[in-house]
């Protein structure tokens, strides 16, 4: 418990001293979601929600806030979780040389992951709230917070790869563009096509447009949220694991060359 509680402190404290994802936090997810809400027409229009096969009819300035919201918040959460999973990795190999449970390590990142997920959520799905009332508030708050969960996790295991920041932060506004742009039935002809399934935000979007307009909640784009997290946190833990694997150091060698691993004199 002492070493999840060692290193879930520290990283919440590098999270917490991001400055530039504060600031992102503060004043580019509310200025992304109050521009899509404003500047995009209001005029109702028709499209197929995928995870139920029901035509619906929306304002087009509110399906862009819905789509740009997602967007604001995969992208601020996936930098986070890279810029604090880089800053922690020396720290991380230290703690698993001196001893410290892997383990705890993984559960520690966990937690800054649910911790980062769950505030920016709920700040977008407020912002959300102001501009629009939608059917089922709470289910789009679930919805907000699988893709920030998603993303989180995305951002965890690049971090594991890439160098530095500014190629983390290039690679997760890359990733999460080609993931949305299709998807919005407003500005994309693609929206419809069967392969906008595979794309990590599939659920969170299908989710959050059944939040809105319907009372119904299906469980199937959840499910596609759950399995896009599962194999983002799964890269990540075994390629920690192999990051702070630890080896024992072999012992001097004697004069006929053979190696002394340090046992008593017989």
């Amino acid at each position: 418990m002492r070493a999840y509680l060692t290193a879930g402190r520290y990283g919440l404290l590098v999270m917490a001293g991001n400055r530039l994802a504060a600031v992102l936090l503060i004043a580019f997810v509310p200025l992304w979601i109050t521009v899509a809400k404003t500047v995009t027409t209001p005029a109702a229009f028709p499209f197929r929600l995928r995870a139920t096969g029901t035509w619906l009819h929306a304002g087009g300035d509110e399906i862009t806030m819905i789509s740009g919201s997602l967007n604001a918040v995969s992208l601020l959460v996936g930098f986070l979780m890279f810029s604090t999973a880089r800053r922690t990795r020396a720290f991380d190999r230290r703690l698993a040389a001196a001893g410290y449970p892997r383990a705890a390590l993984i559960a520690a990142k966990l937690t800054a992951l649910l911790t980062a997920a769950v505030l920016v959520s709920a700040y977008a799905t407020g912002w959300m709230l102001l501009f629009w009332s939608p059917v089922q508030p709470l289910l789009l708050g679930g919805a907000v917070l699988a893709v920030a969960l998603v993303y989180g996790a995305l951002g965890t295991c690049l971090a594991l790869f890439l160098p530095g920041e500014v190629e983390g932060l290039v690679t997760i506004i890359m990733v999460s563009i080609i993931d949305l742009a299709p998807q919005n039935p407003v500005a994309a002809t693609t929206a419809d096509s069967p392969l906008v399934g595979l794309l990590p935000s599939y659920g969170s979007l299908q989710t959050s447009l059944a939040a809105g307009y319907t009372h119904q909640a299906p469980l199937a784009p959840l499910t596609h949220s759950a399995v896009w997290l599962a194999a983002a946190a799964g890269t990540s833990a075994a390629a920690f694991l192999c990051h702070t694997r630890t080896y024992a150091s072999p012992g001097p060698r004697t004069r006929n060359g053979a190696r002394h691993h340090g046992g008593g004199r017989r």
